[in-house]
């Protein structure tokens, strides 16, 4: 909350010098057809107006009031309140108040308010308030409130609030709030949560639920993979009721991780193969831990391979303790309990025993046992 604290003083304080009258020549009323052809005349520069009505388009110094633009308005200064353009407008020191133009919006400094255009915001000092745009919003520093865009937002410094977007946001600092996009966030750190296809950060302390997450350390990734430089990296070998020999890696954060495996089961008759991933919590316990994660197989039975017939879905809940024999080897086991649904085979030959917990035949076969799984992890 320091950011919003520190960015709501400085706009505090830019509200207080556009009070100022300084070397400005006030008027109530400007009209302008275009620039060079108004109520202004040359000396545009120094004129202040309550109201400022431009045909086509018009230069003024600042605006207290109102300011509507069949085109676009341009500020050399600050505006305190209300600006509308039929295509752009542009102020070159800071905006208090609401700013809306069909293609876009440029404020040179601090901005406080709602900011509103078809294609593009964009502010280069803090901003306080809601950019809306059709395609891009940009913010060259601090950032406190909401940013939504069908492309794109970005914040060149601290972020407090939200951010969504059709395909990026990207806070070039720290986030405290949601990211939300259809393809990709990026956060130099974050707390609070990351929501796309692709999320990346530095330090997370919250969410990334998507795709693929990336971070140098994060408390909660969830997704098909989770790379995470500071988290978990294990190679693991074990066996199981239904398949001798299993190979796969556990990526994640310390208590959040993926599972990506294979598996083989020989069989004169009938070898299979397993290929599957999963999601899994850790707890650590000193020497020891648990492991419970899901893990969801596509088999594939010899000799021909062939998904002819229907498809095969193993699934297995697994709670898993394991102990550290040294730093860098542990020893796993634990029981399972495993789901056969097939369109082709009952599953009774899957398991070495026949032990169902539940079984159902029909156009689709059903299959339900428990088990176990024993093996070794590299740290």
């Amino acid at each position: 909350m320091k950011t919003a604290r520190l960015l709501a003083v400085v706009l505090v304080a830019l509200s207080a010098a556009m009070a100022v009258e300084g070397r400005y020549t006030y008027r109530p009323v400007s009209v302008s057809f275009v620039p060079g052809f108004s109520t202004n005349g040359p000396e545009w520069q120094s004129v202040s107006s309550s109201l400022s009505l431009n045909i086509i388009g018009g230069f003024i110094g600042r605006v207290q009031g109102a300011e509507l633009g069949g085109v676009f308005n341009i500020d050399e200064k600050d505006v305190l309140g209300y600006q509308a353009s039929g295509v752009f407008s542009v102020v070159g020191g800071g905006f208090v108040g609401a700013q809306q133009a069909g293609v876009f919006n440029v404020v040179g400094n601090g901005f406080a308010g709602a900011q509103l255009a078809g294609v593009i915001n964009v502010v280069g000092g803090g901003f306080v308030g809601a950019q809306q745009a059709g395609v891009f919003n940009v913010v060259g520093n601090r950032f406190v409130g909401a940013q939504l865009a069908g492309v794109g937002n970005v914040a060149g410094s601290g972020c407090v609030g939200t951010q969504v977007a059709g395909v990026a946001n990207v806070c070039g600092e720290h986030l405290y709030g949601l990211q939300l996009a259809g393809v990709v966030n990026v956060a130099d750190d974050f707390g609070g949560a990351q929501v796309g296809l692709v999320n990346i950060t530095g330090r997370g302390r919250g969410l990334q639920f998507g795709l693929v997450n990336i971070a140098d350390d994060m408390d909660v990734p969830i997704g098909l993979v989770s790379i995470v430089k500071h988290g978990m990296f294990h190679a693991n070998v074990w066996a199981t009721e239904f398949a001798p020999v299993n190979v796969g890696i556990k990526t994640g954060s310390k208590t959040i991780y993926n599972v990506f495996m294979v598996g083989w089961q020989p069989d004169v008759e009938s070898t299979r193969l397993f290929a599957g991933l999963g999601l899994g919590g850790h707890i650590p316990l000193n020497r020891f831990f648990v492991d419970l994660d899901l893990l969801s197989h596509g088999v594939w039975t010899g000799p021909d391979w062939s998904p002819e017939g229907g498809s095969d879905l193993l699934s297995s809940l697994r709670l898993t303790g394991g102990w550290h024999v040294t730093d860098r080897l542990a020893v796993t086991a634990g029981p399972t309990l495993s789901v056969w649904v097939s369109e082709r085979e009952d599953g009774s030959q899957v398991p070495f025993y026949d032990a169902p917990l539940y079984e159902r035949d029909g156009y689709e076969h059903v299959r339900i046992w428990p088990g176990f799984s024993f093996g070794l992890q590299l740290l």
